[in-house]
């Protein structure tokens, strides 16, 4: 069972306590004269600072050279040895053990209190000890500290938080407790006043080298299966075998150099170039695993080339340290915050949402106890006002900040309903006169996914969705499902949100359940509007075929014989506009059949041979509006009389297919119609039918060749596979 995220944190922090108390603690066991050393540059031990409450402030200047340490057992030459932050960087096992002797002869005379200084003025001066206290702790010991319990909470954190455990966030964890073993357990012994006890410095110093060793491990492991696993688990093992190999060689002194160590610190750490390299060519076809590496990448060699360049390879060559150790520890923070800031922008680790909460959970604490123990420390404040003032300050300043940095980093992510929905509602109402208003609102339904998720890619997806599913976050983010409100049971896939900059969360799939209602409000409001439209006509239809049908047939029986015939056109008209107002929305395999049946009871009327060419079977989903179907069929009908009237054919052939995005719709005849301008009507007819194809965004062209071809072209309006 997995713990909740606050429940492994706080345990995590418990353990991070322990640690601190172990290593305050160890740290505060020996004596202290108050005095701080340094070498100059004539490697000379010289006193650097005296605190103004030692006991030896009146004893001794600041800038006095120390020649010798005088103790019961014997006299120390004061050598620059003696001050070495980090004794691994010595040629010899030899001068190591020398080294750790010396400091146990320093130690015992501190503790007994026994320890005398010899100057470079020749004068002997005996030394004052005093019980070391926690202000007497360097800055750089608690940044060391800090930056060991800083990455076993981030490594924690990143546990905790993953939606799933995986062998990458379990990698990722064991890094932050390598960070817990090997800077604390440094801050301890590099940053003494003088010496530690032989056996504590011993036991310090291998620990420190076993945390860095598995520090390494871990991150280097961490490679071959992150973002993408490059193959079976043992190139992890035998990462961790070598560090253990190093590791017991350089306890037990074989070889004879302490250099073993930052060699093999090296040897393991160069396979994580060769997975890194594995990790680029796998990620090659995937982008949202090529931004995670990138970020990955700049994070880890970032921060451990500049401690190797300062630290571990200056060591190996026995060359001087352009930097301090302990201040270089703090370069694997830029690992750590620039893999935060990679959680915020790639998802790194498919972390959720809830880490910015978490995260801001436990550093609202953290700032309370700081600013408290700070007041406490620093300043003259009552016990009783320390924690008051420090809720205050932490309220008005470190809370407001704490929010705007995270608005900050979290502008990436998913789009809020006031940046999507002006893109949207366009998309929802806005529609041309006369179009099939439901069929176009449903044809734009992936343009409207693209307004709000901005994915990548939209596709169609063939993984079924269950009833209650709304939509489906698959592949760990990287892809949605989401119903295809084209086709019912239809499936789309919408892959890389934000063009790639983030992956899909659960709040996506709340987000469609809001865009699915307003899709849902149009709809209603287009099938309210056309149902009304439809009862309109057909009372329209009704009030000229009871009045004005009737008044126009009185007229034909009381006209005389010469006005007849405009009485019989005004009455053909009427019907024409009554069965046009009869016109419904229809789609194309529908229009198609009706069509057909009309022009082969035209054809066999006046016995032309007719050849029926269809090639649409794939679009007769396509949906036409009242008016497209109105006008279509008004065109391919003055079309067909064209050719049957004036052509004198005895064949006729009508093909319907898909062009370029366009429908095209051919009358061919065999006959001899001439010079279309000079047709009946004084091309009348014509004029009429190039006006309907103005209405429907389409044209009609005539081509005099083997007869008469008049081809009409409307735009595609079918949905795409």
């Amino acid at each position: 069972m997995r713990l909740s995220p606050r429940t492994l944190i706080s345990l995590v922090s418990l353990l991070s306590l322990m640690v601190c108390l172990v290593v305050i603690l160890n740290a505060l066991s020996v004596p202290r004269l108050g005095i701080a050393f340094e070498v100059n540059e004539a490697q000379q031990v010289q006193i650097a600072a005296i605190n103004t409450d030692s006991p030896n402030a009146g004893r001794v200047s600041v800038g006095a050279i120390v020649t010798h340490f005088v103790t019961p057992s014997g006299s120390l030459p004061a050598t620059a040895t003696l001050l070495v932050e980090e004794p691994d960087i010595l040629p010899d096992f030899a001068l190591y053990n020398a080294f750790m002797a010396e400091q146990g002869q320093l130690t015992q005379a501190l503790q007994e209190g026994h320890l005398a200084l010899v100057l470079a003025d020749g004068r002997q001066i005996e030394m004052a000890t005093q019980k070391a206290r926690l202000g007497d702790l360097s800055w750089l010991f608690w940044f060391q500290l800090f930056v060991g319990i800083g990455g076993a909470l981030t490594g924690a954190l990143v546990w905790a938080l993953s939606p799933a455990p995986s062998v990458a966030t379990r990698l990722y964890l064991l890094t932050g407790l390598g960070y817990l073993v090997f800077a604390p357990s440094a801050g301890i012994y590099s940053t003494r006043e003088l010496a530690l006890p032989a056996a504590d410095f011993r036991l310090l110093s291998i620990t420190n080298h076993a945390g860095a060793l598995f520090f390494t491990a871990s991150l280097t492991s961490l490679l071959w299966v992150y973002p993408r696993r490059l193959g079976h688990a043992w190139p992890v093992l035998l990462c961790y075998a070598s560090a253990l190999t190093v590791w017991l060689l350089d306890a037990s002194q074989v070889g004879g150099d302490p250099g073993i160590f930052h060699f093999g610190v090296l040897i393991v750490f160069a396979l994580s170039f060769v997975f890194a390299g594995m990790q680029w060519w796998q990620t090659r076809q995937h982008p949202a695993d090529r931004a995670a590496l990138r970020w990955f990448l700049l994070s880890i060699y970032l921060a451990t080339g500049l401690f190797a360049g300062t630290v571990i390879i200056p060591a190996a060559l026995n060359l001087p340290q352009p930097a301090s150790q302990g201040v270089m520890f703090g370069a694997f923070l830029i690992m750590y915050w620039g893999l935060a800031l990679g959680v915020v922008r790639y998802r790194l680790f498919q972390l959720e949402a809830w880490w910015y909460a978490v995260w801001a959970w436990f550093l609202g604490g953290i700032a309370v106890v700081l600013v408290d123990v700070l007041l406490l420390s620093f300043l003259t404040v009552p016990d009783g006002m320390a924690l008051s003032m420090s809720v205050a300050i932490v309220g008005w300043l470190y809370f407001p900040i704490r929010q705007k940095l995270w608005e900050w980093m979290g502008s990436r992510r998913e789009r809020t309903l006031q940046q999507w929905l002006p893109d949207v509602l366009p998309l929802l109402i806005q529609t041309n006169i006369g179009e099939a208003t439901e069929t176009r609102l449903r044809e734009r339904w992936p343009d409207i996914l693209r307004a709000v998720y901005l994915p990548l890619q939209i596709s169609s997806d063939s993984t079924a969705l269950n009833e209650s599913d709304t939509a489906r976050v698959i592949e760990n983010g990287l892809a949605l499902l989401v119903p295809d409100l084209r086709k019912n049971g239809h499936t789309l896939r919408l892959q890389h949100a934000a063009n790639g900059s983030r992956l899909f969360t659960n709040q996506d799939v709340l987000t469609l359940e809001a865009v699915r209602n307003l899709f849902a409000l149009s709809l209603d409001m287009f099938r309210a509007r056309d149902t009304g439209a439809q009862v309109e006509r057909e009372r329209i239809a009704r009030d000229i075929h009871d009045d004005l049908g009737a008044k126009l047939l009185t007229l034909l029986h009381k006209s005389s014989t010469d006005h007849q015939p405009l009485v019989r056109e005004a009455i053909r008209d009427t019907r024409d506009l009554l069965h046009m107002l009869n016109f419904r929305d229809i789609v194309l395999g529908e229009a198609i059949m009706k069509w057909r049946h009309e022009i082969q009871e035209r054809t066999a009327a006046q016995q032309v041979t007719l050849n029926w060419d269809n090639q649409l079977d794939k679009e007769l989903g396509t949906m036409f509006s009242t008016r497209q179907h109105a006008n279509l069929t008004r065109v391919l009908r003055e079309a067909v009389s064209n050719a049957l009237r004036h052509s004198g054919a005895t064949e006729l052939t009508v093909s319907l297919a898909r062009r370029e995005g366009q429908l095209v719709f051919a009358v061919q005849d065999n006959g001899n119609a001439g010079d279309p301008a000079a047709w009946q009507d004084n091309g009348r007819g014509l004029a009429i039918m190039r006006a309907r194809m103005t209405e429907l965004e389409g044209q009609v062209r005539w081509v005099i060749a083997q007869g008469c071809r008049v081809e009409v072209c409307v735009p595609d309006t079918s949905v795409d596979d």
